[in-house]
């Protein structure tokens, strides 16, 4: 009889952004067909909905997902963020459990801070329905950091110190009889100890065997096993059941277990309480961020102030702010004045003093140390620069260094390969002394002693104190693997304007050109650059407001041309705004007289700006901009560390080879379009390069994406900003020397972590399983290897709160 396969169809249904013709479900579906089980894809272009069918396990949301994203469109798609109580050891297992969940794209689980990111589709689910899921699977969900329960903390505290404290009086009292015979011991009395602390220990004991069914056995199970099976060992000797063997070893007795069992529960649970406390105290500044970007509001409507939550407050809105408050949103002040402390967000101590004449802005999060303000709303909520530093915080721990994902697979296996070990040091031993006793008390100590949490801390923790440290000196790290690639960026790019500049131009002059008129010339310019967001536009816009020039609305055409300029249609007559290439390509003829004035400007380090009409050129616009007071000393620390530093810029070349020679710079490219700076960037990659890419504004956005590591300035646009793996928040360029060496102290105190938790288990699980016994007669027992392995996560937590003594130079 012939059997044949029976494929399962699997449909899903989804919504993908940015589908709009039929070209795109093309190039949709030709990335889809690389998915082992994809069928058919059906796409209704007018909504983005579609149908995907499969007939494999293989084919599942997570690789469509990444499939649609590579074809470089997006699926709709809405995130479950919550924290949850769980050991480093299980998060490979867990993702992969919530992964299974029905509408479940994709989930990030950070092994620090318990903090989960779970994507949805919400055509096929709900954030509800995926929380009751996590529930029914035996999710422990915890408050989230911010939120302090203060009597359940007390209460924690006292039950974890009454069980130390009934522990070491169990292990003094067993030690007493052990070294003076003459004393009598009531064995009733450790039996009550022991089952005390397994009582007041219930919670860990009952996570452990839980996670044991789920086959997910983290650090609880080993010592729920290692104490109870010692609690149950020593009960049937008590009870008769069993007879102790080996009864010469003045190291083993029968009240052994109980010590053991009472020790293990006793001093771990005390200590992960502690580890638990220097986590939060070394992601501290993480709360302080999420607490900032809450609060209240004071709105002005008419004559009147309303107090409101701060979320409830709108752009546009009057928000008064008083000696003392915290500024609860991102906008203008436009009455008062006063000292506002901006140090939660740029790590500055300084006061910056701030007033409505100059229109200043301020941002949530700071603080008004003395006077009095009226600010007018530009940004609230998650838009303000403190929610973009908290969510950039939080998204940095799920992008994981190369190191830690390898140590998070020795974590998944090593839980069951200690259970493994533990049985086959019991079974060794019986065969070789016939003692169940010695046998067990070695067993229990390889399963207390061996813990994967040092192994699955060891890098996230000195990852997340390392982006929170950052913060705090004004840099927004938002990946946690830019540590490690930082270490190994060998070139440098910058930008010109905005970056090496200080990105605030200034029309130095108007040359006129064939008898044209200044305020029809700067007429037509202005009423086309009113439309763009280019920082030459905003220059040649404050040039025409302090002139008195008039802009007209009626323009009938404008386009955008990306690092060469733009063109547009008023009244009739055609306008073109940008460099020579755009003139060229519009068939502009530049006499040589024209051209010498281009290149006699660009070498006083001003932009030359060509404004034709109608095709005939009508004037060129010289803008100026100041070089960054640090620059030169950025540059010269930079080569100083080995790395070769260039500049990629849209200016002409007479610009950008005087700023070559001004920066001694290694190499220099001008007269570049966005996409020329991904190519320049891809052709040193290919040849070995590392590109550590700074930028400002729309046309860098490419080159970030592009490059080993992108960084934003701080007034870097949105786009930048999303393209960047950190954004500099002072818009000084010293940070980048900060980041350098934040990211060499994170690397090493990440490797001295792995590495201590290697040593430690090599060393500790052959001592525990008995190697120092036969001719040293050394035992370690499960009491004390519980506390050696307590020891050694909380020096891990120590040695990465290291990162935050790091001070920048």
């Amino acid at each position: 009889m012939i059997y044949a396969k029976c494929l399962i169809m699997k449909e899903y249904r989804v919504k993908i952004i940015g589908v709009d013709c039929p070209t795109c479900v093309y190039s949709i579906e030709r990335e889809l067909r690389k998915i082992k089980g994809f069928t058919e894809i059906k796409v209704d272009i007018a909504t983005g909905e579609a149908v995907i069918k499969c007939n494999s396990d293989e084919c599942s949301i997570s690789k469509i997902y990444d499939a649609i994203r590579e074809a470089g469109y997006d699926l709709y798609k809405e995130t479950l963020v919550t924290y949850v109580n769980i050991s480093p050891e299980q998060v490979g297992v867990l993702e992969k459990k919530i992964a299974e969940i029905k509408g479940v794209i994709e989930a990030k689980i950070s092994s620090s801070t318990g903090l989960i990111k779970i994507n949805i589709n919400p055509l096929e689910t709900n954030r509800e329905a995926v929380y009751n899921e996590l529930l029914r699977k035996g999710v422990e969900i915890k408050q989230t950091p911010e939120v302090k329960v203060h009597v359940s903390d007390k209460i924690t505290l006292i039950t974890k110190l009454v069980a130390f404290a009934l522990a070491l009086t169990a292990i003094s009292y067993s030690m007493i009889s052990m070294l003076n015979p003459s004393i009598s011991m009531n064995e009733e009395i450790l039996v009550t100890l022991a089952f005390t602390v397994i009582i007041l220990n219930y919670s860990v004991v009952k996570k452990g065997y839980k996670l044991l069914l789920m086959k997910a056995p983290g650090m609880e199970s080993l010592i729920a096993l290692s104490s109870t099976l010692s609690f149950i060992f020593g009960l049937a000797i008590y009870a008769g059941i069993l007879h102790q063997t080996h009864s010469s070893n003045t190291i083993i007795h029968s009240s052994s277990f109980f010590e053991a069992s009472a020790g293990v529960l006793g001093f771990t649970s005390l200590g992960k309480y502690l580890e638990e406390k220097l986590k939060q105290k070394a992601l501290k500044h993480l709360e302080e961020l999420e607490k900032a970007s809450r609060g209240k509001a004071r709105i002005v409507k008419n004559s009147d102030v309303v107090e409101v939550n701060a979320e409830q407050v709108n752009i546009g809105d009057i928000v008064e702010v008083k000696t003392g408050d915290m500024i609860p949103v991102d906008g203008i002040v436009i009455e008062g004045a006063g000292y506002v402390d901006e140090s939660l967000l740029t790590g500055e101590s300084k006061p910056v003093f701030k007033k409505a004449e100059n229109r200043d802005y301020v941002l949530a999060g700071s603080t008004l140390i003395n006077g009095y303000m009226k600010i007018r709303t530009t940004r609230t909520g998650e838009d303000t620069v403190i929610a973009r530093i908290t969510e950039g915080a939080r998204e940095a721990q799920f992008h994981k260094p190369v190191i830690q994902k390898f140590a998070d697979k020795v974590v998944g296996l090593l839980t069951w390969i200690v259970i493994a070990l533990a049985i086959i040091v019991a079974v060794a031993w019986y065969i070789l002394t016939g003692s169940i006793s010695l046998s067990l008390l070695f067993a229990a100590a390889v399963l207390a002693v061996t813990c994967p949490c040092p192994l699955g801390i060891a890098i996230p923790m000195v990852v997340s104190i390392g982006v929170l440290n950052a913060s705090r000196i004004g840099i927004l790290v938002r990946r946690g693997d830019l540590f490690e690639r930082m270490a190994k960026a060998n070139i440098v790019i910058f930008d010109k304007t905005g970056t090496l500049t200080l990105g605030e131009p200034r029309v130095k002059q108007v040359i006129l050109l064939n008898n044209s008129n200044e305020e029809e010339i700067m007429y037509y310019t202005c009423s086309l650059e009113a439309r763009s967001e280019h920082k030459l536009a905003q220059s040649l816009l404050e040039y025409c407001r302090e002139n008195k020039y008039n802009l007209s609305s009626d323009v009938s055409y404008f386009e955008y041309f990306p690092g060469m300029g733009l063109i547009g249609q008023i009244n009739e007559h055609t306008i073109s705004i940008g460099n020579v290439e755009l003139a060229n390509r519009l068939g502009v003829e530049l006499d040589q007289r024209i051209l010498s004035l281009i290149n006699e400007i660009g070498s006083r380090g001003s932009t030359p700006i060509l404004v034709s009409i109608d095709n005939k050129p009508a004037a060129i616009v010289e803008v100026s901009d100041t070089l960054r007071p640090e620059a030169p000393e950025v540059i010269k620390a930079l080569k100083e560390l080995g790395f070769k530093v260039g500049l990629a810029s849209g200016d002409i070349k007479g610009i950008v080879e005087k700023f070559r020679e001004e920066l001694k710079l290694d190499f220099a490219e001008g007269e570049l379009r966005p996409m020329d700076k991904a190519e320049i960037i891809q052709r040193l990659q290919s040849n070995g390069g590392r590109v550590l890419f700074i930028g400002d504004g729309v046309n860098d956005a490419i080159a970030m994406s592009t490059s080993f590591i992108g960084i934003a300035m701080g007034k870097a646009s949105d786009i930048a900003k999303n393209s960047g793996d950190a954004i500099l928040l002072t818009n000084d360029l010293r940070g980048i020397l900060k980041l350098y060496d934040l990211s060499r102290k994170v690397n090493k105190l990440a490797l001295e972590n792995l590495i201590w938790a290697f040593i430690y288990n090599t060393t500790l699980i052959p001592i525990a399983a008995g190697a120092l016994y036969p001719q040293y007669g050394i035992v370690l027992k499960p009491e004390w290897a519980a506390l050696a392995m307590i020891l050694s996560d909380i020096t891990v937590i120590l040695n990465s709160l290291r990162v935050g003594l790091s001070k920048a130079k």
